[in-house]
């Protein structure tokens, strides 16, 4: 606390009171005074009498203020001329020396003491521009966490609304393709289960895209990369683009390599089937009827597959192209002139290329005369030519029993659509609505698929594998899947730790479901009737 008081003038600033401040600068004449006298055997008086006064001031000044400081040098001035200087004469009757070294003591004690004071003026403004800055930074620091809060729970909200979109998404297109099977020939009822289908798949699109960019803003969108086939993944791509490419009456044309031969790639096949399917989204949602589109796959020397799309559609101005991948970017307000949806799409293509260590780039030659994008990928060795399969003798035909299915949702449409849904492709269903529900129908039959909700309201969907498992109601060949509209990285490292076979986000189309079932070997063939 005294040394606070001691240092860059505090006691002018108020740390002490003004008689406190004067005494103090008297204390310190004193003891310069009494300090001379013990020196004036070892120094002549008259040869040094200023010696011991400046130490004496130039404290008073730092530590007392300018005030004190002035009345030290006065005091010092006065001192060395009444005891020090000779024979007590007026200043008349002194030497013209002695004259001139007592004002020029006196002149550089009181230069002294303004210096000092501006010093003790800058230091303060210092002191207070320091605490400014501390608490700027403190500042900082707590909107940091502010926003860092903000961030994360902006995130958790993301996760939470692309989960509650997703629930009611799912038993919608599940009502939309019941209705399409059952509609036969009744063409309007037929095209109002296509327009639902194909607008809800708008959504989950439009959904998943908002999770994705959150995903790349938080650095959590993880890679599962592996060893691919470009040609399987350009076929995922159509598969998932396959409606929009039905109903257009654009022209479409795929160009693959010949002769045929695997295109070896190192890639996340589900992210980079995305990128390709953004891309055609694009290409026909700005390619006016009958025009052209095409999807060009080729390899070259230079070590990079290159997935080429091209349209005569709307195309691109000069103006939009250096801004095209950037997030929520559109060419024109959204809902105007063939805008719709976020502006993200493109964003997150190139964001996704890249993180395999390719280039997205887009080429128009302006407005009206399309555009082309072309993703570059490296080519990787590790992928041989997938070996030809022996073909086993056929097995003599055995009767089969309907594939056992149990739907456990919490969501009554969702799990009685699904039911209804599966039941026409000749599976047995049954549903349960809580964790315990399920435990107990398993412990009543053994049922070789199991699609699991992870969102219960009793337990979760993992507590509910890991607990089937651990009393013995699952047979080795049950097919667990999780079908949920949890989709992040951290609820997929959880299916796999419960041993779940599969996870899937909601809404799944049923073609899509199908073909996991028949990818799948069981001890009952699951092949669809």
């Amino acid at each position: 606390m005294m040394q606070s008081q001691f240092s860059g003038g505090t006691w002018r600033d108020g740390a002490a009171p003004p008689v406190l401040r004067y005494l103090f600068a008297l204390f310190l004449f004193l003891v310069a005074l009494a300090a001379r006298f013990m020196l004036v055997d070892l120094l002549p008086a008259r040869g040094f009498p200023f010696l011991s006064f400046f130490p004496a001031v130039l404290l008073a000044a730092y530590l007392a203020g300018l005030g004190p400081g002035l009345l030290t040098a006065f005091l010092s001035t006065w001192a060395a001329w009444a005891f020090f200087m000779g024979p007590r004469l007026a200043p008349a009757d002194m030497a013209h020396s002695d004259l001139i070294a007592l004002v020029f003591f006196a002149s550089i004690l009181v230069i002294d003491c303004l210096v000092i004071e501006r010093m003790n003026l800058a230091m303060r403004k210092l002191r207070a521009t320091g605490t400014r800055l501390r608490e700027s930074e403190d500042a900082l620091v707590a909107r940091q966490a502010e926003l860092s809060e903000a961030n994360r729970q902006k995130d958790v909200f993301i996760a939470m609304l692309a989960h509650e979109l997703r629930n009611p998404l799912a038993p919608i297109l599940s009502a939309a393709q019941l209705i399409a099977m059952r509609a036969g020939a009744d063409e309007p009822l037929a095209r109002a289960a296509g327009i639902i289908l194909r607008q809800g798949l708008q959504l989950t699109r439009l959904v998943d895209d908002l999770l994705d960019a959150s995903r790349i803003h938080s650095a959590k969108l993880t890679l599962q990369v592996a060893p691919a086939d470009l040609r399987d993944v350009i076929a995922s791509a159509l598969e998932t683009s396959g409606p929009m490419i039905e109903q257009s009456s654009a022209n479409f044309q795929l160009t693959l390599p010949q002769p045929p031969q695997p295109i070896p790639v190192k890639v996340d096949s589900t992210r980079i089937a995305q990128c390709v399917s953004n891309l055609l989204h694009n290409a026909f949602k700005f390619t006016a009827s009958h025009g052209d589109i095409g999807l060009d796959v080729s390899t070259g020397l230079d070590g990079m597959a290159r997935i080429r799309v091209t349209d005569n559609g709307r195309g691109i101005s000069p103006e939009m192209l250096p801004r095209l991948f950037d997030m929520f970017t559109q060419e024109g307000r959204s809902g105007n002139d063939g805008n719709s949806g976020l502006g993200i799409g493109l964003a997150l293509t190139r964001d996704l290329v890249e993180r395999h260590g390719g280039t997205l780039s887009a080429h128009s030659d302006g407005p009206g005369r399309g555009a082309i994008f072309e993703i570059a990928l490296p080519l990787n060795t590790e992928v041989q030519a997938p070996a030809i399969a022996a073909v086993a003798p056929a097995a003599p035909d055995a009767p089969q029993q309907a594939p056992s299915v149990l739907v456990v949702d919490d969501n009554v449409d969702a799990a009685e659509l699904l039911q209804a849904l599966l039941g026409l492709h000749g599976f047995a269903v049954q549903i349960a609505h809580t964790g315990a529900a399920a435990l107990a129908a398993l412990a009543q039959q053994r049922y070789q698929v199991l699609l699991l909700d992870i969102g219960l309201p009793d337990m979760t969907g993992y507590e509910v594998a890991i607990a089937a498992r651990a009393q013995g109601l699952l047979d080795d060949t049950t097919f667990i899947v999780a079908l949920t509209g949890w989709s992040d990285a951290e609820s997929r490292q959880r299916s796999v730790d419960a041993r779940i076979d599969h996870h899937l986000n909601k809404p799944v189309q049923m073609e899509a479901l199908l073909s996991l079932f028949d990818t799948r070997p069981m001890s009952t063939n699951l092949t669809t009737v």
